[in-house]
C-alpha cells in the first residue's frame, strides 16, 4: 500500500441508499481497503457523500467540521416522527393556505448560532446508545439542545405547500430538525420532503462521481487528503524528525521551529512534498505529538 492509496471520492449518493450501502459497493470492487464515510446522508436524502480510504479514515472528524449547503424541500399540512416522508405520520392537514410573507418572517429566527434538538431519529448518542434505538423501544429519553450554525437561507422556490430552500450550515446541523422547527414555529405540521447535499466544504457537487459509474480503477481518482486541511498552517520535515515523527515520538517545542500563534495543529509534509500527517501541541505538557499518521 502507498500513500496513493490514501485520500477520498465524493460520492452522489443516490436515493434511496444508506451511506453504508455506499461503502459496501465499493468495498466489494476492491476488498483490500479500509473504508468509512465522512458524513452519513439519510436514505431518502441524496448528494455528496465522502467516502475515506486506508489512513484517510483517520479525518473523518475535519469532515464533519466543514461547512454544508443542501437544498431541502420542506412540506407544511404533515409532519411525521421521523420529521421526513420515512416516518409515521402524525399530523395532516391539506387545507392550509400558508403566508409566504409570514414564512420568510420566521425563516430569518433560523439564521445565526441557533439551539437545536437533535431528531429521536438520528445516531446521535446518549448514554452511550444512538437515539434511535430509544425511539424503535419506544422508550422517552431526555434530549438536549446543541447550538449549531445556520450561516445562510435562500428561497429557491415556494409552491404552497412546498418550499424549497438552499441552507449554508456548520456541524451537527439537522436539516430535518429544521423543517420540523419551521413548522413549529408557524404553528403548522411540517415535513422534510427532499433533500440534497450540493456542496461539503469547497467541493461541489459537480466534483462528486455517480457510484454506478465506479469500475476497478477508482483508486487512481482519489482526492489527496490534505485537500480538506487548507485551514492549517504547514511546516516541512527533514528526514531525521520524520523518522521520529513515524516512531510516534513527542517533539520538544524548541526542537521545531512552529510557531503557536499559527495554530496547535500543522499539517506535516516530508522533504519529498508529501503530505503525511498532523502534529498537534499538547498545552498541558508541553510538547508536539504526532497524529494521524499518513502510511
Amino acid at each position: 500500500m502507498t500513500k496513493f492509496n490514501n485520500g477520498f471520492l465524493l460520492i452522489n449518493k443516490p436515493l434511496n441508499w444508506t451511506s453504508n450501502d455506499v461503502v459496501k459497493k465499493i468495498k466489494s470492487l476492491d476488498k483490500s481497503l479500509k473504508i468509512g464515510h465522512g458524513g452519513t446522508l439519510d436514505p431518502l436524502a441524496t448528494g455528496i457523500l465522502p467516502i475515506l480510504f486506508n489512513s484517510a479514515t483517520k479525518y473523518f472528524e475535519y469532515f464533519l467540521n466543514l461547512n454544508k449547503i443542501y437544498d431541502a424541500e420542506i412540506t407544511f399540512g404533515i409532519s411525521t416522527d421521523t420529521y421526513d416522508l420515512e416516518g409515521l405520520t402524525l399530523e395532516k392537514n391539506n387545507d392550509l393556505n400558508m403566508d409566504f410573507s409570514l414564512i420568510k418572517e420566521h425563516l430569518i429566527k433560523f439564521i445565526g448560532n441557533i439551539d437545536q434538538y437533535p431528531p429521536i431519529y438520528s445516531a446521535v448518542k446518549i448514554r452511550g446508545e444512538k437515539l434511535y434505538n430509544y425511539a424503535r423501544r419506544k422508550e422517552n429519553v431526555i434530549l438536549k439542545p446543541r447550538k449549531v450554525l445556520v450561516e445562510n437561507i435562500e428561497i429557491l422556490s415556494w409552491n404552497n405547500p412546498k418550499i424549497k430552500l438552499r441552507i449554508k450550515c456548520g456541524s451537527g446541523f439537522y436539516v430535518r430538525s429544521f423543517a420540523n422547527d419551521l413548522g413549529r414555529s408557524l404553528k403548522v405540521p411540517s415535513v422534510l420532503s427532499s433533500l440534497e447535499r450540493i456542496q461539503y466544504g469547497q467541493f461541489k457537487i459537480i466534483n462528486s462521481l455517480e457510484i454506478n459509474e465506479l469500475s476497478s480503477d477508482f483508486i487512481e481518482k482519489l482526492i489527496p487528503i490534505n485537500k480538506i486541511l487548507n485551514h492549517l498552517p504547514k511546516f516541512i520535515m527533514n528526514k531525521k524528525f520524520e523518522t521520529e515523527f513515524y516512531e510516534g515520538i513527542t517533539f520538544d517545542p524548541k526542537r521545531l521551529e512552529l510557531d503557536l500563534l499559527k495554530g496547535y495543529e500543522f499539517k506535516i509534509y516530508n522533504e519529498e512534498s508529501e503530505f503525511i500527517g498532523i502534529l498537534t501541541y499538547d498545552s498541558k505538557r508541553k510538547f508536539w505529538k504526532p497524529k494521524n499518521l499518513i502510511r
